[in-house]
């Protein structure tokens, strides 16, 4: 009932009001007649007003048939006599019906404004509740700089009262630094043009001359374009958060750089959430590039596609280590080792995983040289060996070990949190400075790192790397936090590299020997060139300008003739050891039988033997058979020993030239009474540009590299040859040894 009742009370309204200008119009009629409708006129306007529309229109229906049938002719009946009375009803119901929509739309413009008016007394009572609860602050201030409205708290950010307000103390430029002038000059452009200005950060000036940091954001005011309203966000909260968290980030930082390994930590969203700088520096990203970035979003699709696997085993909970190439930003390709550790949360979920990049470019091109590690090598290059750990100074006790010590050094995790685990397995050596430095520099600094040795649970010695950074509660250390990295590949590494470079330092004084030989060469080959030269011009210029007698002419043909031989042979030597280092010396291979090539030989240095009186003592086996080879060339090789031992043995000596059969093998040995060889040299006397002594040379004629083409001909004919001698002043003996040829 009280839901109809609302309803129909519009209607009991128009039925009222039609109903009293009835009554009213017959008691009044002598003084309206002859017009009857203005009492009528105003029944349907109330009725509209109070009821709307409906009502109105229902007004105007009763009030037609209330005048046709009770005011015209004829009176109480409906019927209609006159046109002049149709008319006149016609415009009744015209104009009832424009009143009847007057005043409905008067009712409705009515109903908006109340609403209207209530909304805004709602916003109002919302804006004096917010800013009077002074959760923010609220000014109202001239766009030229005068405050001219702020709650208290905003009085409490900057520390005036609402007496310096009054007073007109507070102005927000001179409270605006310098440095933030350019940005609020910029938000009352917005304002002018746009009418509201985007939130932004600044600072004020405080009464007390400190500063405080908030997030502004202003409109102007509709009915003064001169006045803005301004809600300011207190961030000294926000800010000191920001820095305790970039604090954080700076210790882990300290910590991580300090690590000769590049880090990062992904969270369960695949986004990164921490890289130390080496990472940045590596990559080439900064920190703001990365920061909250999904991998894919980061490294591009096909490498993010490549890592899937890898990702989804970590997040199984699998640590997993693997090799790529990558190309850096400078388009340089390296190789790198990345490992995978999963982090665990409370209840046994990975929240993010670590991981650990390690160029292993240098390691790679190192296998090559230190072939004897290549095992050690690829382990280390395979997996980053890190133990992440934390440790109460109060107890002493460690309170976390990452699992990776499991692997490293085969202790399981619940051991580490006994007493005085990590000291009793201390290596004995290292074990009391160890203590006695962590201990010190745990009192006396942020920051520190050694190198130590640990015992394995088999017995192993593990080198470890140790960082470590500590956390204070004012001037004492509270909590450790460090990594314990396992180096002792890299030890050994070390040991082999100090090896190699021992060795690549003998190497070196053996090549600057070698340079100073060949410096020493070439003189020999110049002042040898210059010497038959010298004879050969002297006698040619003496010919062509003087005549002499038939004698003397003969001795400067036979002088000219023999200089001539010599240097031939110089430039034979010469480019023989050139075709040796080109590798063209070819042989003319045929059977060879040794016996008249050596004796031929013989003839040829049988006259150098006989200036000095040599004796040359023959001895051949009537058994050697015959080698497969190039007669001229083993030829020349008997000759150059034969041209050594007569060279080197004084006057009146004895040069001995041997031809043995033994077994399948031929050996020609040539021995002789000379200086003999020093057995510190013998090792180095067949090779080019090495001597015992560079003055032999110069005294007895020759470029010494004959014994060096003697051994490249032997080793052609499949052969070897070796010095011996007893000592200096003892004579030496050469040996070659040829294969014979078998006769099928």
């Amino acid at each position: 009932m009280k839901g109809i009742r609302p309803r129909l009370a519009p209607y009991a309204v128009a039925l009222l009001a039609v109903g009293s200008a009835s009554l009213l119009t017959f008691l009044l009629y002598s003084q309206l007649f002859p017009t009857i409708f203005p009492l009528f006129f105003a029944a349907v306007a109330i009725s509209a007003w109070y009821g709307g529309i409906e009502s109105g229109l229902v007004a105007t229906f009763i009030s037609t048939l209330a005048i046709n049938y009770f005011f015209i002719e004829p009176v109480l009946s409906y019927s209609v006599a006159t046109t002049d009375n149709i008319i006149r009803l016609s415009v009744f119901l015209l104009v009832t019906i424009l009143i009847s929509l007057l005043n409905a739309e008067l009712r409705r413009a009515k109903q908006r404004l109340e609403a209207s008016m209530q909304k805004l007394q709602a916003s109002e009572t919302k804006f004096t509740k917010l800013v009077q609860s002074n959760i923010l602050g609220v000014i109202i201030a001239d766009i030229n700089g005068a405050i001219i409205e702020a709650n208290d708290a905003f009085l409490s950010m900057v520390g005036y009262s609402q007496k310096d307000v009054l007073a007109g103390r507070v102005r927000w430029r001179e409270m605006t630094p310098a440095e933030y002038l350019e940005i609020s000059e910029s938000c009352i452009t917005d304002l002018r043009t746009k009418g509201v200005c985007q939130p932004f950060e600044k600072e004020y000036i405080c009464k007390d001359g400190s500063r405080v940091p908030v997030l502004v954001g202003s409109t102007l005011l509709e009915n003064n374009q001169q006045q803005v309203i301004s809600f300011v966000l207190d961030l000294t909260n926000r800010k000191r958060t920001e820095q305790a968290l970039r604090r954080r980030e700076d210790e882990m930082r300290l910590i991580t750089n300090a690590v000769p390994v590049l880090i990062s930590y992904v969270d369960a969203q695949q986004c990164y959430r921490f890289n130390n700088k080496g990472y940045e520096d590596w990559f080439g990203f900064s920190a703001a590039d990365i920061y909250g970035k999904h991998i894919q979003e980061v490294l591009g699709e096909s490498v993010y596609q490549a890592l899937i696997p890898y990702i989804e085993a970590v997040f199984s909970g699998q640590q997993v280590t693997f090799e790529n190439q990558i190309f850096r930003k400078d388009g340089s390709s390296h190789i790198v080792s990345t490992t995978y550790v999963p982090q665990f949360g409370t209840q046994g979920q990975v929240e993010g995983f670590v991981a650990l990049v390690t160029d292993i470019t240098t390691q790679k091109l190192a296998e090559k040289a230190l072939k004897e590690s290549e095992e050690r090598l690829r382990t280390l290059t395979e997996k980053v060996r890190v133990i992440p750990w934390e440790a109460d100074v109060t107890t002493g006790k460690f309170t976390y070990v990452g699992p990776q010590t499991v692997e490293i050094l085969g202790y399981p995790l619940q051991e580490w949190y006994t007493d005085n685990f990590w000291e009793e397995h201390i290596h004995p050596e290292d074990r009391e400075w160890a203590i006695k430095y962590c201990h010190e520099l745990s009192l006396s600094r942020d920051n520190y790192e050694f190198e130590y040795r640990m015992l394995a649970a088999d017995g192993r010695v593990v080198w470890l790397y140790e960082i470590v950074n500590v956390v204070r509660s004012g001037d004492k250390p509270q909590v450790l936090h460090g990594f314990m990295i396992d180096i002792s590949d890299r030890k050994q590494v070390e040991q082999e590299r100090e090896q190699l470079l021992a060795s690549e330092q003998a190497a070196r004084a053996e090549a600057e020997t070698a340079n100073r030989m060949k410096d020493e060469f070439l003189a020999t080959l110049s002042h040898e060139l210059r010497t038959p030269l010298n004879a050969m011009l002297g006698w040619t210029q003496l010919l062509r300008s003087r005549k002499f007698d038939e004698i003397t002419t003969a001795r400067a043909l036979e002088t000219i003739d023999r200089n001539t031989r010599s240097l031939a042979q110089l430039i034979e030597d010469v480019l023989d050891v050139s075709r040796i280092i080109r590798g063209t010396l070819r042989l003319n291979t045929q059977p060879v039988e040794l016996i008249p090539v050596v004796e031929a030989a013989v003839d040829t240095v049988r006259p150098a033997a006989d200036a000095k009186e040599i004796r040359i003592e023959c001895i051949f086996d009537p058994g050697a058979g015959i080698v497969m080879g190039d007669a001229n060339r083993i030829q020349q090789i008997v000759w150059n020993l034969l041209s050594n031992a007569v060279k080197f043995t004084p006057n009146q000596g004895i040069v001995t030239v041997q031809l043995k059969r033994i077994d399948s093998q031929i050996q020609i040995w040539v021995s002789d009474t000379g200086g003999g060889i020093a057995p510190e040299f013998i090792p180095y006397v067949f090779e080019r540009f090495r001597q015992a002594n560079s003055s032999t040379t110069r005294s007895h004629g020759g470029l010494g590299l004959g014994l060096a083409i003697v051994r490249h001909l032997v080793e052609l004919h499949g052969g070897i040859v070796r010095a011996e001698s007893p000592g200096i002043g003892q004579g030496a003996t050469f040996i070659v040894t040829l294969p014979m040829k078998i006769v099928a």
